[in-house]
C-alpha cells in the first residue's frame, strides 16, 4: 500500500547553508550521493522560485522586517520532504506527478503562509522524485517560532493527519502511516542495547566451551564450561524473552526502513542529523535481533541433557536466593 509522505526537519542558521546547495544542486559533484544523476538535473523544476540572492540573505531580511527577536539557537528555517511512496510516485504519468507537489504545495502555504516559503524545488534526479519545501516559521503574530507553527508531538500528527486526507481526496490509494502515538510503541530499553553487547563480547569464549562440550569429562575443564554455560543461560533466556516482546516494532521498523529507502535516507550529501540517530537506533535494533539468533544456534548445539542440567542448576540458584 502506499504511503502520503510529509517529513517536516528544523534548520538553524548554521545548516541553512548546505540545505541550500543540496536543494538548489549548487554543487558540482555529490560523491556522497550517489543516487543524484546529474544528467537527470535538467528535469527538476520550481513551484516556488528560490530567493534572488541565499536563503540565509533571504531569511535575514525576511526576520528583519517582521521584527522578530531570535537566539542564538533560533530554528531559522523549516525544509519539509514531500513524496508518497516509490512504487506510487514513480507510476503516476508527469503531470499527475506535477499536480501532487502543488496540491502539497497547497496545502502547506495554507498553514504557514504562503509569503514564509523560500522555494519549492522538486526533484527529479534521483530515484523518487520528491520536493523540498523550505519556508521561515514567522507566525502571524511576527513571532520566529518553528514550535509555534509545527506544535507538538500530537499536533504533528494531526499534521499528518490532515495532509493524508488532503492528498488522498484526488489519490484515495494512498494510505496515512501511523504515528508513534497512535501504535503506541515503545523504543527498545536501553538495558537490552547492554545485555546484546555483553552477549556478544561473550560470543568467542562461549564458542571455546562449547567446541568440547561433546568431550564433558570430569576435572576442571567440565567445571569451567559448566560454570561458564550456567552463568550465560539465563541472560541469553532473559534477552530471547525481550525480543520476543519487541518483535512487533522490530517489524515496524524494516517496515518503515523499506518504505523511506529510497528517499529520506538519500535526501542529501549532509544527511538529516535525526535521520541519522533513527538509523543509528535501527540498525542497533537490528544487531540485537541477530544476536538473538545467534545465541539461539549456540543453545541448539548444547545436548539437551546438559542444557536440562544447566536449568536445574539456575532454578536452585534462584531458590537459594
Amino acid at each position: 500500500m502506499p504511503y502520503a509522505i510529509l517529513r517536516f526537519q528544523k534548520r538553524k542558521a548554521g545548516g541553512v547553508a548546505a540545505c541550500e546547495r543540496h536543494n538548489e544542486r549548487k554543487k558540482e559533484a555529490y560523491k556522497s550521493n550517489p543516487d543524484i544523476d546529474m544528467e537527470r538535473s535538467k528535469n527538476n523544476y520550481h513551484l516556488v522560485k528560490p530567493p534572488r540572492y541565499t536563503y540565509k540573505k533571504e531569511i535575514n531580511h525576511m526576520v528583519a522586517e517582521a521584527r522578530c527577536r531570535t537566539r542564538k539557537d533560533s530554528v531559522m528555517m523549516v525544509e519539509t520532504l514531500i513524496t508518497a511512496s516509490p512504487e506510487f510516485m514513480n507510476q503516476l504519468p508527469p503531470e499527475e506527478q506535477k499536480a501532487y507537489f502543488q496540491t502539497a504545495l497547497d496545502f502547506i502555504s495554507e498553514r504557514v503562509g504562503k509569503q514564509n516559503i523560500l522555494s519549492a524545488v522538486v526533484h527529479m534526479d534521483e530515484r523518487t522524485p520528491h520536493m523540498h519545501l523550505c519556508f521561515v516559521p514567522i507566525t502571524p503574530d511576527n513571532k520566529l517560532s518553528a514550535k509555534a507553527i509545527l506544535g507538538n508531538q500530537k499536533s504533528l500528527s494531526e499534521w499528518q493527519t490532515a495532509y493524508h486526507e488532503r492528498m488522498s481526496s484526488r489519490w484515495n490509494q494512498l494510505e496515512r502511516g501511523q504515528s508513534s502515538m497512535e501504535t503506541k510503541r515503545k523504543h527498545v530499553p536501553t538495558w537490552l542495547y547492554k545485555l546484546g553487547g555483553r552477549l556478544d563480547k561473550q560470543y568467542e569464549e562461549i564458542v571455546s566451551a562449547l567446541s568440547d562440550i561433546n568431550a564433558f569429562n570430569a576435572g576442571k575443564k567440565r567445571d569451567k564450561a559448566l560454570d561458564l554455560l550456567s552463568a550465560w543461560l539465563p541472560d541469553v533466556e532473559k534477552f530471547s524473552k525481550e525480543i520476543g516482546k519487541q518483535q512487533a516494532y522490530i517489524d515496524s521498523l524494516k517496515e518503515r526502513i523499506g518504505q523511506e529507502s529510497d528517499y529520506a535516507g538519500r535526501m542529501r550529501d549532509e544527511k538529516y542529523e535525526q535521520e541519522l540517530k533513527v538509523q543509528k537506533a535501527n540498525q542497533k535494533i537490528f544487531e540485537l535481533q541477530r544476536t538473538n539468533e545467534q545465541m539461539g544456534r549456540l543453545l541448539s548445539k548444547i545436548p539437551p541433557e546438559v542444557l536440562e542440567e544447566l536449568q536445574k542448576n539456575h532454578k536452585s540458584r534462584a531458590k537459594e536466593r
